[in-house]
């Protein structure tokens, strides 16, 4: 009778697979972090993230830029769409109650008082170009470069309209 091996090539081969798997299979198991039980002394509230804070930011200086706008007569009615427009953007990013307009208390001529308006929408379009670029959120940074183009065309409008 021809002496048969004990095991074959091909049985060697799959003990060995089968044995790797098994011990991959476990070590695996320990490095799933949905089975860590919480650190003691970690925070229950999840941390705040970078886009909430952002629009925290892009809020307060919405807040800002309303209540820093003059309203000088010789204006007309611009100050009134332009804090329209900031208030309306405003909604778009909280409920919270939305501060007061200023109402300039300064008397201010109207080239004085049409310069502050620029410079303030200006200054406040560019925040709002940066906190675009900053933004996480694909939405947050569509939302947010909707509203520099808004203030832009406000721009473009008042210095088309009004001489410098």
């Amino acid at each position: 009778m021809p002496h048969r091996p004990a095991a074959t090539r091909r049985t060697a081969i799959g003990a060995t697979l089968g044995a790797l798997l098994v011990a991959t299979g476990c070590d695996l198991d320990d490095l799933d972090p949905r089975g860590d039980p919480a650190p003691a002394g970690s925070p229950t509230a999840p941390p705040v993230d970078a886009d909430t804070a952002l629009v925290a930011d892009v809020v307060a200086d919405l807040d800002a830029t309303i209540v820093a706008l003059p309203h000088p007569r010789s204006l007309g009615d611009l100050p009134d769409v332009l804090i329209a427009l900031h208030l309306a953007h405003r909604a778009a990013l909280t409920d919270d109650p939305a501060p007061t307009p200023g109402t300039g208390g300064r008397r201010l001529a109207y080239a004085p008082a049409l310069r502050q308006v620029r410079t303030l929408e200006r200054a406040h379009q560019g925040r709002l170009d940066e906190a675009c670029l900053a933004a996480g959120s694909g939405a947050l940074a569509s939302l947010l470069a909707s509203m520099s183009a808004a203030v832009a065309q406000r721009l473009a409008s008042v210095s088309t309209a009004v001489p410098r």
